[in-house]
């Protein structure tokens, strides 16, 4: 039955997660509007995620779905459990490592405006390039460690290291990928905040209310930025604790055999934070939100054109005027 429910869980969230992040890759790419700095941080971000649904179901077939059926035998089993160990921690540095760029996009851009020309697009490149480099290279410990072990009757792909490594190498993992950068954003996005809130009225009637206006903008740009952070955080969280309490009192987990915990904090948790942030920003972003109805519409039309086309050659010359003018539509909406 726990295998059942977490099976038809991931399931769910791991299409959404997919859909969700192509979409939002898709209208970056479609929508020259969404071509800003802050926007190819959230794209990075929306790779990394599809990254991690994409290898999120070798790891957990790996492990026979949390039941003694074993779905992938060896020597594949150990393969599959590195690969995915390994990706789904890359795809978790990115996703930190692009939240931290942008909170420090937005720094600049608001506390700083006169010095937003130093995040040219070279800079960017670079920044893009490190958010890849430093967690490929870096989680290469689970290639070399990652394998699947044999608990009575139970399969499961764990990081295997002695004792004083293990709490050396989650302790720094620990403080580097998610206190550091959760204390980091909290603080840029509170000194964004004050210097909002803070910013002094022009004394022209128009350029006061332009001033309100784009404070307000960047007020509720800032909230659905915080809440990606907050939700990511909220996600990976049991995850931290489980191994927490595991490395540091393993008389909890003797055996792995709270399935229930192993599966929700493993699995389903830092799944949703994969499928959660496509939802904020469709939904809270007024920009996402009118690109993805464009795409929608572009799609349709191009239905309805192909549709047109296939229809039989009695239709005449009112088909052909029709077809037409649906490529006409399609023309515009691009």
């Amino acid at each position: 039955m726990v295998s059942i429910m977490f099976t038809f869980a991931l399931s769910v969230v791991s299409v959404a997660a997919f859909i969700g992040n192509a979409l939002v890759a898709t209208t970056f790419l479609k929508t020259r509007s969404l071509r800003t700095s802050t926007n190819y941080y959230i794209v990075n971000m929306a790779v990394s995620d599809l990254l991690a649904s994409f290898f999120n179901w070798p790891l957990y077939a790996s492990e026979g779905m949390l039941t003694p059926n074993v779905f992938i035998n060896e020597p594949w089993a150990s393969s599959v459990c590195k690969m995915g160990m390994y990706f789904r921690v890359v795809s978790q540095v990115v996703s930190v490592l692009s939240l931290i760029l942008i909170a420090v996009d937005r720094f600049v851009a608001i506390v700083y405006p006169l010095k937003v020309t130093l995040m040219n697009v070279k800079i960017r490149v670079i920044f893009l390039s490190l958010t890849w480099l430093i967690p490929i290279f870096g989680a290469l410990p689970y290639v070399l460690f990652a394998r699947i072990i044999k608990v009575e009757d139970q399969t499961f792909c764990r990081f295997m290291m002695s004792d004083e490594a293990l709490t050396v190498f989650y302790g720094v993992g620990f403080i580097v990928f998610y206190i550091i950068p959760l204390m980091t954003i909290i603080i840029l996005y509170s000194l964004i905040t004050r210097a909002l809130k803070r910013r002094p009225k022009p004394g022209n009637l128009l350029k006061g209310q332009e001033s309100a206006k784009r404070r307000q903008q960047n007020l509720k740009i800032l909230k659905i930025f915080m809440s990606i952070v907050l939700a990511f955080f909220i996600c990976w969280t049991p995850l931290c604790v489980y191994l927490f309490l595991k490395n540091f009192n393993p008389g909890l987990f003797p055996k792995d055999t709270c399935l229930f915990f192993v599966g929700f904090s493993f699995y389903v948790c830092p799944s949703l934070s994969t499928a959660i942030n496509p939802v904020i920003l469709f939904a809270f972003s007024t920009n996402y939100n009118q690109a993805l109805k464009s795409l929608f519409s572009s799609v349709s039309a191009l239905f309805k054109c192909s549709f047109k086309v296939g229809q039989p050659k009695e239709s005449g010359i009112m088909a052909t005027q029709e077809v037409n003018l649906e490529m006409a539509d399609t023309k515009l909406l691009d």
